[in-house]
């Protein structure tokens, strides 16, 4: 079982775009609505999430391939950045939450672990997070992510990790692994009894099975099977 700081700097950003068919004054955006919209968003796509405000620049020109950021808060105290970037000079933007202390963009956090589970174990691992985009980022909270289809190791299959968050915000993670279970044919022995009977005595007297689990794991956000495309764009983490 190996435990691993989890690096969240990395070069994938799930990108979201908005089709605002924007208002403007003079040659400007709406950054008002670029607001709301991107608030709204962030908050149907996150786990329990509740944002106090989204605020960004009062006095954006409209053009194509600009870039300005926002900044989220998070109910309860808590900043973080908002990436966007105008698709042309419509008013029509892309935008990206880049990991911070006070939120996790869960999808990232796939992407890292499953860098390192791959190069770690020269295989490749698809991680599943849960359904949720975003998580606040909560000291001291932890959550279980699945590893589709299991990583094969010498000692068994890693299934799931486990992300656990210390006081200060930094993430790291745990491989929960299940041992490999033991063949069940065999080749009967002249005179040992019939695989039949063998099986109509066990029926009669149930065999106690060793827990295969090790260690076991906290259940604590199931997997969902979400497909997450994450096209790279230009921007940079907190």
């Amino acid at each position: 079982m190996q435990r691993r700081t989890l690096r969240l700097s990395i070069s994938k950003y799930l990108v979201w775009p908005l089709a605002l068919g924007l208002t403007a004054c003079g040659n400007r955006l709406d950054t008002a609505e670029v607001e709301s919209t991107i608030q709204a968003d962030i908050e149907r796509q996150g786990r329990r999430l509740s944002l106090k405000a989204v605020l960004c620049p009062k006095d954006v020109p409209r053009q194509a391939e600009a870039y300005f950021r926002c900044v989220g808060e998070v109910e309860g105290g808590g900043t973080f950045t908002i990436n966007v970037i105008q698709q042309d000079n419509q008013g029509n933007v892309t935008w990206e939450v880049p990991n911070s202390k006070a939120l996790l963009n869960l999808p990232k956090v796939e992407d890292s672990i499953q860098q390192e589970l791959s190069q770690a174990y020269s295989q490749r691992a698809q991680i599943d997070c849960g359904s949720a985009t975003y998580r606040v980022n909560q000291p001291r909270d932890r959550f279980e992510c699945q590893v589709v289809g299991g990583v094969s190791t010498d000692t068994g299959t890693i299934t799931a990790v486990l992300v656990s968050i210390d006081p200060n915000g930094n993430l790291s993670w745990q491989e929960q692994a299940v041992a490999p279970r033991a063949s069940l044919q065999a080749i009967a022995a002249p005179g040992s009894p019939s695989p039949t009977s063998t099986a109509a005595a066990s029926q009669t007297k149930p065999a106690t099975a060793a827990p295969t689990t090790m260690p076991k794991s906290t259940a604590v956000t199931g997997p969902t099977g979400r497909t997450v495309n994450r096209p790279y764009v230009r921007g940079d983490d907190d």
